[in-house]
Parts: structure tokens; C-alpha cells; sequence
């Protein structure tokens, strides 16, 4: 019964992923939504005066159903 349980999160996380892939947003009834939101790339000042750059980056953000 374990193991079922975890191919099905397996299974709908690789649905979930493949959507937001493709749509950029998932919407579950009862559930909430999944959206990508796209970071660009920036600078950030470390305490010793270095300047790095923090690389662009896709996140998933979830916002529940009211």
C-alpha cells in the first residue's frame, strides 16, 4: 500500500511538472493553483564588497484555494 501511495505522488508531481512546462500555471479545484514565476538575473553585494551575480532561476509558487 506504501509503495502505491508513492508512485501516485510521483505520478501526479511528473503531471503537475509537465503542465507547468507547457502552461506555465495549474489550476486544481479545491486544491489551489501552481504558477511559475520567472526570476531574472541580478547582482547581490556580499558583506566583504564582492559583487556575484545570482543566475536567473524559474519558481514554483502555490497559492492555496480560498
Amino acid at each position: 500500500m506504501i509503495m502505491a501511495d508513492k508512485q501516485i505522488e510521483q505520478e501526479i508531481a511528473a503531471l503537475i511538472s509537465g503542465q507547468l512546462k507547457i502552461h506555465g500555471q495549474v489550476h486544481i479545484d479545491g486544491l489551489g493553483t501552481f504558477l511559475v514565476r520567472h526570476k531574472k538575473q541580478e547582482q547581490q553585494q556580499e558583506k566583504n564588497g564582492r559583487i556575484v551575480m545570482k543566475p536567473p532561476a524559474d519558481i514554483i509558487e502555490f497559492t492555496p484555494e480560498d
